[in-house]
């Protein structure tokens, strides 16, 4: 009772602390909150763990493709989930998420400690987390499935909370079990073994006369751990890969440049606008100026801008690649701005951009998606539930032809295919139903599974007609059509609109992105710049039945 009594006092006293602590409750509560299977890469527990067997990425016995010929080495993916699979053959989605939860809790207060370590203002530590939470990356990687960034950040923080542990205490302890968190972190993704490397050589170079014996073998650890991956990545992987390989993208400089503002402008400005520049700065200072070298602090410098730099180099955007790269840079900025001083009018110009995108574009985007992902796998099982029982209540033989409004079979061929087998496992056989497109191909693409997949839209590229009695389904990912008011009105004209969701807290796809592809699509009769006509983004399901 007494330790209740003080904890209340604690956090009477600690504002700050308290508002963390009730945001970091409401972000699991919103985890936990009816937690489903997402029609994403959500897939692949349908014939592995709901069906009672394990997923194994690698295994000869893995249904739906094979990673490594696709150019992927994650050996660790989505094995956490495999533990519910011990207790249940059918687990609930419930624990899923309830790991995810786990790890939220975990990562909160190893980032505070983390943070604390460098500065004592609890108003930057704590609105520094609470931001870092509320990015695209964060809120995807947490709020979806089998997202490997979600470990990677996770097991970073873990490992860089033990290795500066170690720089305070020498324990040995702390060696050993950064030694193996980080490790975890390696297998989950392929860049991470490039932000370890990094950080592991420019250490032991930055530090070789000053550390201590133990702190070099570590870093020579490091180094091995990076190396062995990389030697298991080439003999696995890389010598065995397949023509389709996952990110395969055009080396197109207009791509380049796109990615690029997309990555600063829109999802991580921090990282680009703040981290790049102040890396770029530190070499100016060390190589130049022979300033003196902070041994960790430049080591994760560098360590971080690796890591963003691989994906430039792959020339890849997701909202979430870059998320590892947060635990990396936020103790270093924190560290040179409180230590160095560093030029008010760097902090004023790079920090100003960066705070303005923030708000603009970097908060309401994380919202969205936060948003966007939890309503998802409700509106989609709740639409397939009906579109099953619809089926069933006709007892008909004739096969009931399901079109996707807006989806090209093309680049949205898995969007067929996740429907496909989602309606398979809850129930519906291949005769009553079949899938067919009215949206012209436009880049063709072949489908990557070891599934049989006996319908229209996979057989070929041929546009259908929509008949009376056929199903079109308006779906969050209708690439095609920007689904407004006005557009589901006209559809009323010639169907009758049978289900529908509603996703009364959903938050829209709107920053500057959006209002910049409002404007274009507008003005420019035709563009081919805007590839999602589907501005806002709403995770809303509509079934109409052709009249």
């Amino acid at each position: 009772m007494n330790i209740f009594k003080k904890t209340l006092n604690a956090l009477k006293n600690d504002l700050f602390l308290s508002g963390f602590l009730v945001f970091v409750c409401a972000y699991v509560i919103l985890l936990l909150i009816s937690p489903q299977l997402a029609p994403t890469d959500d897939f692949i527990f349908l014939r592995t763990l709901q069906s009672g067997k394990p997923i194994l990425y690698y295994s000869s016995d893995f249904p739906y493709y094979d990673a490594a010929t696709m150019g992927r080495f994650t050996p660790l993916a989505a094995m956490e989930y495999n533990l519910f699979g011990i207790f249940s053959k059918s687990p609930d989605p419930f624990w899923y998420y309830f790991y995810h939860a786990i790890q939220l809790v975990i990562l909160s207060i190893l980032i505070v400690k983390i943070l604390s370590l460098f500065t004592k203002n609890k108003l930057l530590i704590y609105s520094a987390s609470v931001l870092l939470f509320l990015t695209p990356g964060f809120a995807i990687s947490w709020f979806r499935m089998q997202m490997n960034e979600r470990n990677v950040i996770f097991f970073l923080t873990i490992f860089l909370f033990f290795y500066l542990n170690y720089i305070k205490n020498k324990k040995i302890t702390f060696i050993l079990l950064s030694l193996i968190f980080v490790n975890l972190a390696i297998y989950y993704k392929e860049t991470a073994f490039i932000a370890i490397g990094a950080f592991a050589f420019f250490h032991l170079i930055f530090s070789i006369k000053a550390a201590d014996l133990k702190l070099k073998i570590f870093d020579g650890l490091l180094l091995l751990s990076s190396l062995i991956y990389l030697i298991f990545y080439y003999f696995y992987t890389y010598i065995n890969r397949g023509a389709n390989i996952y990110g395969n993208t055009s080396f197109d400089w207009i791509v380049s440049v796109k990615n690029i503002l997309n990555y600063a402008l829109f999802s991580d400005p921090l990282l680009i606008l703040v981290l790049l520049p102040l890396a770029l700065w530190r070499l100016f200072k060390i190589i130049f100026k022979k300033e003196r070298v902070e041994p960790v602090m430049d080591s994760l410098l560098i360590s971080a801008f690796f890591y963003v730099a691989a994906f430039f180099a792959l020339n890849m955007y997701g909202p979430y690649y870059l998320l590892p790269a947060y635990v990396l840079t936020l103790p270093v900025l924190i560290y040179f701005f409180n230590q160095y001083q560093l030029s008010i009018n760097f902090w004023k110009f790079f920090g100003g951009i960066t705070a303005l995108l923030f708000i603009i574009n970097v908060i309401p985007s994380g919202l969205h998606y936060l948003t966007y992902y939890k309503y998802l796998p409700i509106n989609f099982n709740n639409s397939i539930d009906f579109i099953i029982r619809d089926i069933n209540s006709k007892n008909s033989s004739k096969q009931a032809n399901i079109f996707m409004g807006g989806v090209d079979r093309g680049t949205g061929r898995g969007t067929y295919f996740v429907l496909a087998e989602f309606l398979r496992f809850k129930g519906l056989s291949d005769n009553q139903f079949d899938l067919k497109s009215n949206v012209r191909t436009e880049t063709p693409l072949p489908l990557i599974s070891k599934i049989t997949v006996p319908f229209t839209v996979f057989k070929n590229d041929n546009i259908d007609e929509i008949k009376s009695g056929d199903y079109l389904v308006i779906l969050p990912q209708s690439t095609k059509v920007n689904v407004t008011d006005e557009y589901l009105n006209l559809l009323n004209q010639n169907y009758t609109l049978i289900f529908q969701t509603k996703s009364t807290f959903a938050f829209p796809q709107f920053n500057l992105k959006t209002l910049a592809k409002y404007l274009i699509s507008k003005n420019v009769k035709e563009n081919k710049v805007i590839v999602n006509e589907n501005l806002m983004e709403w995770p809303d399901y509509y079934v109409f039945v052709r009249k």
